[in-house]
């Protein structure tokens, strides 16, 4: 059947706004949208950007870049694997970056961009060669105590800065995984406020450890440092065996040598040769380790073109440049839009080739940190004359290579130019003044090419021999200094503090025996506390009547205000009541030491120094049996603080009886003497 006509709807008001809408989005899309995308493609990508397009490369969730600066130090597949199998453990996704410890990425915030670029879940982080400080960050979620771990590897002593990458990867990872993390940090953390820290044994250890590995023959000084310590020790066995020598043959004051000096002049040659080759043999036995390995890959790469330990990063800038670009921009180091166009526009407009790269250095990387040996290296991999020239775009240092190139100014009048730009100027600056400079450059097939400064120098040091070997830096500049100077430094150093101990220690022990002070009450107390315990045992002993005297005299002085005079003769009166009863050897009546009464009774007359006209004093056997100018009088504290011999307190009855010796002294006369004063 015939479809009947329908009358046609009006249009709705969506329909009538569907035109004009569509008008207006395409409008912005022209306005906006085409400029932003043509910005996008002229603006340089961020080291974060960069990176996460790495990343993007890599399996989901078990992501680590490693960057190519790291070449010459490591196998970076290896490597990479070796980083991934630790961060595995973790059981979470991670995101990790390997490369030189670039300053440019750890002060911009290059770890927290990278996971807002990546945009997953997990852990991001940031290893650098060098540093045991890992840069890391976490997403929502993902709960790791990446600061305390930090910390923890931050006062670890067996971690610095010559731990490789997969030793601090290693060590990151474990403190991550440790439950008790956060307190080993805060007690790390603690132990370095500590100012006692340097007396704990962990302490004492790690110090230990450094002067071991100042010893090591693999570091920097290690033969030198090792042949100084031998030849020290050795120095000063033969300084102070000699010194021994001579004064044994002095003593002896014959014409000849006696045998006891020959004895130590030979032992002590002896001893000091044993230490010698005892350094000498653990400083060449062990092979050569990582610093001499990578110190002798130096040398052979110094010693012909390319120059570099490796050529991955230099294969990546070469493969860079083609007829149309001819300046290499790494992504670690972006340029302004406006900087990179002006130094484009200075490289096409040279009157001969010229290379450019803008790249970061590192004194890890395959130049060492060198931009002068990395732009040869650039020149001869890439094989087309011309001026290469490597920017630093992180420190903006310049290096320049000229391959078949006639500059037309003397390389010394370039390098001097390039000096003079200010340090505040942008990295490019010392580029554009050098391609400047070189406007009167032309193309010369039979121009020499330039050779860097570092190989000239490693030539040059082949030609006088080469580098020293361990023998060498053992002997010449260790041993012999320490052996024939710095050895008897020490040697008569240590002879001085033995002859300034020998000489006076002996006195110092004499003067503080014989300036008892505060001691003497306590020791007058014990005195009489000894005489009364030995008269109550004594019974009906002969002597108890005039021991009971002297008792008495001597525990009324002490009843009262006895200065220190007066305890000693307290001393002096209560021993001689003991002896009364005990039936000592010494005759009880006897004289005591004048020198020191303290020393007890005398034993022999003797003189001493300055006192009573030299007549001869009694003096006990010990003060018998020193030289004259070795007797030290007793010295008691008087009226005022001073301390006096008390041999000059003559006008006291203590004195002037010789403690009881001559006259027996009288209780009265003693406390009126006490109580005058």
């Amino acid at each position: 059947m015939p479809e009947v006509p329908t009358k046609p709807s009006e249009p709705s008001l969506s329909a009538l706004l569907a035109a004009p809408l569509t008008t207006l989005t395409l409008a912005l899309v022209l306005l906006v949208g085409w400029p932003t995308a043509a910005m996008a493609d002229t603006e340089p990508a961020s080291p974060a950007a960069y990176v996460a397009e790495l990343m993007a490369e890599q399996p989901e969730g078990r992501a680590v870049v490693v960057n190519d600066l790291l070449a010459s130090k490591y196998d970076l597949e290896r490597l990479e694997e070796e980083v991934r199998a630790e961060f595995d453990r973790l059981d979470v996704p991670y995101h990790v970056f390997v490369g030189t410890d670039l300053v440019n990425l750890r002060q911009r915030g290059f770890v927290s961009a990278l996971q807002d670029r990546v945009g997953e879940a997990g852990l991001y982080a940031y290893l650098s060669e060098g540093s045991v400080i890992v840069n890391a960050s976490t997403t929502a979620g993902v709960d790791l105590p990446t600061d305390e771990a930090n910390t923890v590897l931050l006062y670890d002593t067996s971690y610095d800065y010559s731990t490789p990458i997969q030793g601090v990867a290693t060590a990151y990872v474990d403190a991550l995984l440790d439950p008790e993390v956060a307190e080993h940090a805060e007690r790390a953390r603690q132990a370095s406020y500590d100012e006692d820290g340097g007396s704990t044994s962990e302490d004492r250890a790690s110090k230990w450890r450094e002067f071991v590995d100042d010893m090591d023959p693999d570091s920097v000084n290690g033969p030198e440092n090792a042949g100084t310590l031998a030849g020290m020790l050795g120095g000063t066995v033969l300084g102070v065996g000699g010194a021994w020598a001579v004064l044994v043959w002095r003593r002896r004051g014959t014409g000849r040598p006696p045998v006891g000096s020959l004895w130590l002049v030979g032992g002590s040659a002896a001893a000091a040769g044993a230490i010698a080759v005892t350094g000498l043999l653990l400083t060449v036995l062990p092979e050569a380790g990582p610093r001499e390995r990578a110190s002798e890959a130096l040398d052979e790469a110094l010693s012909s073109p390319p120059y570099v330990l490796a050529t991955d990063r230099v294969d990546r800038v070469v493969d860079g440049w083609d007829d149309d670009t001819r300046v290499f921009v790494d992504p670690l180091t972006p340029l302004k839009p406006e900087t990179g166009e002006e130094l484009a526009d200075a490289v096409a407009d040279a009157s001969v080739p010229v290379y450019a790269a803008v790249v970061p250095l590192d004194s890890e990387d395959e130049s060492e940190g060198d931009v002068e040996v990395l732009a040869h290296a650039l020149a001869h991999t890439s094989g087309r004359d011309g001026v290469y020239v490597v920017i630093d775009g992180v420190r903006g240092g310049i290096g320049t290579a000229l391959v078949g190139v006639d500059p037309g100014i003397s390389v010394w009048e370039l390098n001097v130019s390039m000096s003079e730009v200010p340090e505040e100027a942008p990295v490019t600056t010392a580029a554009l003044e050098l391609l400047d400079r070189l406007g009167e450059a032309r193309s010369a097939a039979d121009a020499a090419p330039t050779v860097p400064l570092a190989a000239e120098i490693h030539a040059n040091a082949v030609e006088d021999g080469g580098s020293l070997t361990r023998v060498e830096r053992y002997l010449s500049e260790g041993l012999w200094p320490g052996l024939l100077l710095l050895g008897p430094m020490l040697g008569a150093f240590l002879w001085c503090v033995y002859a300034g101990v020998a000489l006076l220690l002996p006195w110092s022990v004499r003067w503080a025996r014989a300036t008892p002070g505060r001691r003497l009450r306590p020791m007058a107390r014990r005195a009489a506390d000894r005489a009364v315990a030995a008269l109550d045992a004594a019974g009906d002993h002969p002597e108890a009547d005039r021991a009971v005297r002297d008792l008495d005299v001597a525990l009324m002085v002490l009843g009262e205000h006895p200065d220190e005079l007066d305890l000693v003769g307290v001393i002096v009166l209560a021993r001689r009541a003991e002896r009364r009863l005990l039936g000592g050897e010494a005759r009880a009546d006897g004289p005591v030491c004048m020198a020191d009464p303290l020393h007890g009774p005398a034993g022999g007359s003797g003189r001493l120094p300055q006192w009573d006209r030299g007549r001869p004093l009694p003096l006990c056997r010990e003060c018998l049996g020193l030289r004259t100018e070795q007797r030290v009088p007793l010295r008691v504290r008087v009226d005022g603080g001073r301390f006096v011999p008390h041999l000059t307190l003559r006008e006291r009855t203590w004195v002037s009886s010789r403690y009881g010796a001559k006259r027996r002294p009288s209780g009265e006369t003693l406390l009126e003497e006490s109580r005058a004063r």
